[in-house]
């Protein structure tokens, strides 16, 4: 009787053991759960998901702490302002747009309808990038076009987080160096010493200079004069926008895109004989996983063709 209560008891403990061992089995209550969570981590709080979404706030914090609890982690760090993935919770997100990304390929594929370029894409890019170039240059085409595709300039000097998706396609001046992402150069800008027709005929010991520093640095552009000229600025600004609008209203030279020569016919090109100045390089980007997507595809095809005469 003691023998067969040890060999029972022998056998229990090993299948507890063998349970201990197996995986967790975790369950998603929603699947949509995955998207909230992409919808939290972009919007950077609970508050404002909860108003893009159009759903309570106790809503989203109830379904994100369920979720936590589901998988055993913690995804995000709460604080008053802004809600941070944890490392943790950025693995997932990571995963989470993998999902996001199948999803998308599985409806395109299941409605040839669906091929049909729609819906919003949001391109990340500086302010004059924008007013200069894409608005004038290839939103009038894009939109004849692409009747059903609406547009959203974000306009930041700071690198948008497209892992988060602060936007889905960035042009950026810098090629990136980490993260799953697409990127191609579409153009290489040269830069010359521009200013008003009126300045054309002034020495260039007499131009008076404008100059761009961001944080307390000067930029690429500024420093180049400032070695080959051999003198300061007279006008410096923190926004690359104001710099051309004062170049334009001939308070003085910069140096700047040769192609703002065929956005405004009253600049020109002064002191030629300047070594050739730093190139500016211009990358369009965004996500592997949304490179095709009929939305996307649209909009990086007409930034690719119409930057690409850019010198």
């Amino acid at each position: 009787m003691r023998g067969c209560m040890s060999r029972e008891n022998a056998k229990a403990e090993t299948k507890a053991k063998a349970k201990a061992k197996r995986p967790k089995k975790i369950e998603l209550e929603r699947w949509d759960d995955l998207s909230l969570l992409l919808s939290v981590a972009r919007a950077g709080s609970f508050t404002r998901a909860a108003q893009l979404l159009s759903i309570e706030q106790s809503t989203v914090s109830r379904r994100i702490r369920a979720l936590e609890g589901s998988l055993g982690v913690t995804l995000f760090e709460r604080h008053p302002q802004r809600s941070i993935p944890t490392p943790t919770g950025e693995a997932l997100l990571r995963r989470a747009e993998a999902v996001e990304a199948e999803v998308i390929a599985f409806v395109n594929e299941a409605s040839e309808s669906e091929r049909e370029v729609r819906g919003h894409v949001r391109l990340a890019l500086t302010e004059s990038m924008a007013v200069y170039g894409i608005v004038p240059q290839i939103l009038p085409g894009l939109r004849k076009r692409h009747a059903n595709l609406s547009l959203e300039l974000v306009t930041s000097y700071e690198a948008a987080n497209l892992g988060h998706r602060e936007a889905e396609i960035a042009l950026r001046f810098f090629r990136p160096e980490s993260g799953d992402l697409v990127a191609q150069r579409v153009a290489t800008m040269h830069t010359a010493l521009l200013g008003h027709q009126r300045l054309r005929h002034k020495a260039v010991s007499e131009l008076e200079l404008i100059a761009v520093a961001r944080d307390g640095r000067a930029a690429v552009e500024t420093e180049f004069l400032e070695k080959h000229l051999r003198r300061p600025a007279w006008l410096t600004t923190s926004s690359y926008l104001v710099q051309i609008e004062a170049v334009r209203a001939g308070l003085g030279a910069a140096l700047l895109p040769r192609s703002l020569l065929g956005v405004d016919s009253s600049l020109v090109e002064l002191a030629p004989n300047l070594p050739p100045g730093p190139k500016i390089e211009l990358w369009l980007v965004t996500p592997r996983s949304l490179r095709r997507v009929p939305r996307i595809d649209a909009v990086w095809s007409a930034l690719e063709s119409g930057l690409a005469n850019l010198d």
